[in-house]
């Protein structure tokens, strides 16, 4: 098969990217924007590593769940891939996703234990609470920006559709007060200029942080601070400076308060959360407590259990499931966040939790060591999930549970095929964190074997 080459094709599923994926002589063809079901007729793009890649030319056989994507940048951006898709039956591939996984990538049998229908999300579009976006002088006017997809070309927008509300109304306030106070923006081909990022975070008070990520030094965005921390919504306004030549990377390691208060709450059931600029949060509150509620339920917990927290972060779970168990342990190895954690059970006056920094491979030994042993593990990690030594070490533990929450359903399911030495999976539960694209988050319940 060859560059250019036309052939008619049958898609039969959809990739973890959101492609079309049909197949020929064996061999998967991936097609942007096709849906399971239709039927295309492509032209190949790019053969590499026993991948072929296509476009489509036409479309022979509509999909009934296909529709008009909503948003203008659609096309451009990338960053909503399947927009053009039902979102019920988003839901249902959001789950077909995770099982093609396991399928790939483990020995289990898929059918000996329950993966639940996908939890939809309360919002499909302005659910994300944080943004931050790249800025562009188009015309002498300061433009929020997308990032094309494979590639460093920023796409200058005027709104984000799956933004908080909040958050595009005050880009719009803000990027006046910029061209007012004529701040440059960040050029990455000359390597000169101010304002890299923008960076706004809200709270489902309609409270609003904003960070200003520089290049360099500028009195205006000391002039800019006063006048932004003026907005009704706005309590906090940072600075974060970031000198990197690399595009990808937001936040330098400098961050300074300019204005009004430190952090800004976020409330998630019971439970208050401070919140700094950098501070990982889930990027969708309403969405996050309905996958805390999933794992508080599958910990089982009855007061009486002792639950590790692994990657606590700043404590967003371990907190959330304190008030059923007799005594959480956090770690995490990010010591900003592990203060936050305790600063964040203060807060809350919730007692029965203590947070540690370092890694869990090297500090759980020396928890069992101590006789401080462990009735449940809950693990939400990055993307790139648990890692050997990690897994090594729960399976040397022989701790009675595991939750498994992840954002990636290849690693967690690589993950899940060398915990099934010693653990039963008893379910899975897919939940939509992210509507209009095709990341998928699951949760599982593990139990260890007799």
């Amino acid at each position: 098969m060859k560059k250019g080459e036309h052939l008619n094709l049958d898609i039969r599923r959809l990739g973890i990217n959101g492609e079309g994926i049909g197949f020929y002589n064996r061999m998967a063809i991936f097609v942007e924007n096709a849906i399971p079901s239709e039927k295309h007729e492509v032209v190949l793009t790019r053969c590499e590593n026993k991948m072929i890649f296509a476009k489509s030319v036409q479309c022979l056989k509509t999909s009934p769940s296909r529709k008009k994507a909503e948003c203008p940048y659609y096309e451009s951006c990338g960053g909503c891939s399947v927009m053009h898709i039902d979102y019920n039956k988003m839901l249902e591939l959001k789950r077909d996703i995770l099982i093609e996984s396991l399928n790939r990538y483990t020995k289990l049998n898929v059918r000996s234990f329950e993966i639940r229908p996908t939890i939809p999300s309360e919002l499909f579009f302005h659910y994300r609470n944080k943004s931050q976006l790249p800025l562009k002088k188009i015309n002498d006017s300061t433009m929020i920006c997308m990032t094309r997809p494979q590639s460093t070309d920023l796409i200058p927008i005027k709104e984000c559709m799956v933004n908080d509300s909040l958050i595009n109304e005050l880009y719009e306030k803000i990027l006046k007060y910029i061209d007012e106070l004529h701040i440059s923006s960040y050029l990455y081909k000359f390597k000169r200029g101010v304002l890299r990022y923008l960076v706004i975070r809200v709270n489902k008070q309609n409270e609003a942080q904003i960070c200003f990520v520089c290049a360099e030094k500028s009195e205006k965005i000391r002039m800019l601070a006063k006048k932004v921390i003026e907005i009704e919504e706005v309590k906090s306004v940072y600075e974060n400076f970031n000198d990197s030549k690399k595009q990808a990377l937001i936040f330098g390691e400098k961050t300074n308060l300019l204005a009004g208060e430190p952090y800004i709450t976020e409330t998630l059931g019971n439970v208050r959360y401070q919140l700094y600029p950098t501070t990982f949060f889930q990027l969708n509150s309403y969405q996050a407590e309905q996958m805390y509620n999933v794992i508080l339920k599958s910990c089982k917990l009855s007061h009486k259990e002792r639950v590790l927290d692994a990657y606590c972060g700043v404590g967003a779970i371990g907190l959330y499931l304190a008030k059923l168990a007799k005594e959480v342990i956090g770690i995490e190895n990010n010591p900003v966040s592990v203060y936050a954690a305790k600063e964040n059970a203060k807060m809350n006056k919730i007692k029965n939790a203590e947070f540690y920094v370092g890694d869990v491979e090297k500090l759980l030994p020396e928890f069992i060591e101590k006789g401080i042993c462990f009735d449940v593990v809950v693990c939400d990690p990055p993307r790139g999930g648990l890692g050997k030594d990690l897994i090594q070490t729960l399976l040397n533990a022989e701790i009675r549970r595991i939750v498994y929450a992840s954002c990636n359903p290849a690693t967690f399911s690589k993950d899940l095929d060398m915990l099934s030495t010693k653990y039963t999976v008893q379910c899975i539960t897919p939940l939509d964190m992210f509507p209009q694209t095709p990341l998928v988050e699951s949760v599982c319940q593990l139990a260890l074997k007799d």
